[in-house]
């Protein structure tokens, strides 16, 4: 009995999670093409992270002779790019933020679409353009979060060796991994299994044993992957590679980085789009995701004519972004082909090449890179400013990201079972886990030996700056607190799983 206990706590994760995702969105797709006709945007059957990702923040330090530099960072390195001015860039980091606030609402969203089903009919008028916004937001939010992770690797990579860069993402990536597949996913009592799967390149997003993190997985493929371009860059900034980079970028009316890059992932997608479903940065998307972040490292390696190229842009980007992505849901929602945009229907006996699939490809791959420029254009002329909550919620959003979905299926169970309805519990839930969340981080945040798996940089130096270690200099009462603090993070960590398992009971998951 108690290792069938353990059993299908292992299989939560990967089961219940990823299976609720797809029964949640596959019930919104059958009844709203039903009874409504139309479809529910395209959605990866499991898509926990995004990201980064989300995404993460890590202290800032600032070192006179250099300007605003700052450390690596894992999942999205803080954005402090040094300008001929040393003019600090802050526009990156605030994309984060925002991201990462949005990843939540997503999740929840998504989840949750299933509860639609039973809504109060009043509620109707805001279902489609719920979709929309689901299946246009899925294109480029994770793109958009591997370009800001490839950013923050060209600032670190410039002041480190490439021994150096590998060793601390091993522990920047590698760790809050580990922790999350044998601990948070219930990997330890199963560990072979676990062990097993954490090295199948594409498991399955049934199979995963990492879950959402896999986010950090891949980022921590790709930066070794690409190494030794960090390094030939590093070692050679007026290099052909950077002279290219420039080049595109100075092309009249920024038609380089408006065309370049996307012809690219088109390229990618039309080669390898067709074979395998595209689930959580898997088969033809980990390519994708990996040009995303190569790109991001590329741009700011000729910061100088990037930022005055994204200005450029803004406005014509502003126009044409709206234009494909009502071009990309019309094509979404009225292809023959199934799957056109996640991949794999040459396993549903489609045709590997052709007419219909090219479009669908071309359409994407444009849409997602416009949505891009347009963010990050917008960012560089609203969000370039300063704040004093801007370095607290950087340092958030990393640790947040790793806990966020144990915190997400429970409140999607309850406000179901309660009958409370999509949009109400939508509101009301989003509001809970992020602040579920938030107390998570200021817990795992003041344990000096939790800092790490959490994604928080720093040890007892940090920790004794804050509440309530800086209250005291009696280092009797700073041992107290300290084996408190850590004691809250076993409860917190044991509360995580158990509010995972407890979904999936309320569910029957």
């Amino acid at each position: 009995m108690l290792k069938a206990t353990w059993r299908f706590a292992g299989l939560l994760t990967n089961l219940f999670v990823c299976k609720w995702a797809l029964r949640s969105a596959g019930r919104s797709l059958e009844w709203h093409s039903r009874g409504r006709g139309f479809k529910s945007p395209s959605v990866h059957s499991c898509d926990p992270c995004g990201y980064v990702l989300e995404t993460t923040a890590m202290n800032v330090e600032l070192k006179p002779e250099i300007g605003w530099t700052h450390p690596t960072d894992p999942v999205a390195e803080v954005q402090q790019f040094a300008t001929p001015a040393a003019q600090r860039r802050y526009d990156i980091d605030w994309l984060r933020v925002i991201l990462f606030a949005l990843l939540i609402w997503f999740h929840y969203a998504v989840f949750s679409l299933w509860q639609i089903e039973g809504d109060d009919s009043s509620m109707e008028l805001f279902n489609l353009p719920l979709f929309i916004i689901i299946g246009v937001m899925h294109q480029w939010r994770l793109a958009a979060l591997f370009i800001i992770s490839g950013m923050g690797t060209a600032f670190a990579f410039r002041r480190r060796s490439w021994k150096t860069y590998i060793k601390e993402r091993g522990a920047r990536l590698g760790l809050p991994l580990l922790f999350g597949t044998y601990i948070l996913f219930f990997g330890i009592f199963e560990p072979i299994d676990a062990t097993r799967r954490l090295f199948t390149p594409f498991p399955g997003s049934q199979h995963m044993p990492y879950g959402h993190l896999w986010f950090i997985y891949n980022l921590l493929i790709y930066s070794i992957l690409l190494t030794p371009l960090f390094t030939y860059v590093k070692n050679n900034p007026n290099g052909k590679l950077i002279q290219f980079v420039r080049s595109v970028l100075k092309i009249r009316y920024g038609m380089g980085l408006l065309l370049l890059p996307p012809i690219v992932l088109f390229v990618n997608g039309l080669l390898f789009k067709p074979w395998a479903f595209g689930e959580v940065g898997m088969w033809w998307e980990f390519p994708r995701y990996l040009l995303y972040f190569f790109f991001g490292f590329l741009m700011i390696s000729a910061k100088e004519d990037y930022f005055p190229a994204i200005d450029r842009i803004r406005i014509p980007i502003t126009i044409i972004a709206p234009i494909f992505a009502i071009a990309w849901y019309t094509v979404n929602e009225s292809s023959s082909i199934p799957h056109v945009m996640d991949g794999g229907w040459v396993e549903e006996g489609y045709s590997t090449f052709s007419y219909e699939a090219t479009v669908a490809t071309f359409i994407q791959s444009f849409h997602a890179w416009f949505w891009c420029l347009f963010i990050f254009s917008w960012a560089s002329k609203i969000l370039n400013r300063p704040s004093k909550w801007l370095a607290y919620l950087n340092e958030a959003v990393y640790p947040t990201y790793i806990v966020h979905m144990h915190l997400t299926f429970l409140p999607i169970a309850i406000f179901g079972i309660a009958g409370l309805g999509y949009y109400v519990g939508l509101t009301f839930g989003t509001i809970l886990v992020m602040i579920g969340v938030m107390v998570c981080f200021e817990i795992a945040r003041r344990a000096t030996y939790a800092r790490a798996i959490f994604g928080i940089k720093g040890g007892h130096e940090e920790v004794s700056k804050l509440f309530p270690y800086n209250m005291t200099e009696e280092r009797s009462t700073k041992i107290i607190l300290a084996i408190v603090a850590h004691m809250l993070v076993i409860g917190m960590i044991i509360g995580l799983m158990v509010a995972l398992i407890g979904a999936g009971i309320l569910t029957g998951g």
